[in-house]
């Protein structure tokens, strides 16, 4: 199974987080996509892209297939912030993130959990 890779804007993003004011209580988020990640599977990573930069990932919990595409869940307290930033041009739906070398280097995540 592979990891996949979103495009978002940075208030999606903080708001996908639970930093958005009256977010706090809340600790599962999701996001839907119209396609299918064939290759995803639970425990995997979805990372997250803004300002042309990869930022970091959550541990995926959850993939529920429907005939319209897939809903992925995680939680946010497993987010992981990647101590470098890698470059990636704005995208819609999801890639696969196999095809980005620099996230196969453990060099680029926090020693935050």
């Amino acid at each position: 199974m592979v990891s996949i890779i979103i495009y978002t804007t940075k208030e999606k993003l903080l708001h996908k987080k639970g930093l958005q004011k009256g977010e706090e209580e809340f600790s599962r988020f999701y996001w839907e996509l119209k396609g299918v990640p064939k290759r995803l599977g639970d425990s995997e990573r979805i990372y997250f892209a803004c300002d042309g930069f990869i930022q970091g990932y959550f541990i995926i919990e959850d993939v529920d297939y429907d005939i319209y595409g897939c809903t992925i869940e995680w939680d946010k307290n497993s987010w992981v912030e990647l101590k470098e930033k890698i470059p990636t041009k704005s995208f819609q739906g999801f890639k696969y993130a196999d095809k980005v070398q620099e996230l196969n280097s453990e060099e680029h995540f926090s020693s935050q959990p």
